[in-house]
């Protein structure tokens, strides 16, 4: 890894990229002067004594009680340990955060708020394509009906589905590929019907309860 990897690394654990510099670069060295950092690291002397005193607040950094103040950093490995740490700490928050958060908005999602109309969403990657499918599954409380060129493998795709098989949710489900025998074995050990019908055309539809239809149309991007 080149030493400009570990300072992006560094700034993805939430170290600023002066902070970065300079904890790299006193690492390198073992110990220096705030003016050797400074001209090592790139960082302008007009910033780097409040970069130290960032990084020796966060623990990453020692100061000496000589003349002139030396600076080491602490190991490598204990700091990487600890800006781990405080980054899974930060990312359980956050997922605890986005659980009330969701649980907050959920009325947002009844069926009496779908508007009637043509709604266009433009998308580029498959999974986008897939997450909206698996949303419109999730919300389903009478039948699915889904017409696909090629039956999902996505483990959400399939949850959804296991999910509306257990409401008592009507699935029906056309594959067009003959490509799809082996992932149709899934469908049929879930008691899931599937009828395979060859065409040329392979359209996306999927219809949830007579209230919400998502079409494929590929014209160079999918376009929902």
């Amino acid at each position: 890894m080149q030493k400009e990897e570990i300072i992006e690394t560094l700034q993805k654990f939430g170290l600023t990229e002066y902070e970065s510099k300079a904890y790299v670069t006193l690492s390198l060295l073992g110990q220096a002067k705030a003016s050797e950092i400074s001209k090592q690291a790139n960082v302008p002397q007009s910033k780097i004594y409040v970069t130290l005193e960032n990084l020796m607040e966060k623990q990453l950094v020692e100061v000496s009680q000589e003349r002139p103040k030396l600076f080491k950093a602490i190991t490598p490995s204990f700091v990487i340990k600890n800006l781990l740490e405080a980054k899974e700490e930060e990312f359980k928050s956050l997922k605890q955060k986005a659980f009330l958060v969701s649980r907050l908005l959920r009325p947002i999602e009844v069926d009496e708020e779908i508007v009637e109309g043509i709604w266009v969403q433009k998308v580029e990657k498959y999974m986008e394509i897939l997450d909206r499918l698996v949303q419109m599954v999730k919300k389903a409380k009478k039948y699915v009906y889904d017409v696909t060129k090629s039956l999902p493998y996505s483990s959400s795709y399939r949850e959804a589905l296991l999910d509306c098989k257990e409401k008592g949710v009507s699935l029906h489900v056309m594959a067009m590929s003959l490509e799809d025998m082996e992932k149709m074995k899934w469908y049929v050990k879930n008691g899931i019907k599937v009828k395979l019908l060859e065409a040329r055309n392979h359209p996306r539809i999927l219809a949830i309860d007579g209230k919400e239809v998502a079409i494929r149309i590929d014209n160079g991007k999918p376009v929902f």
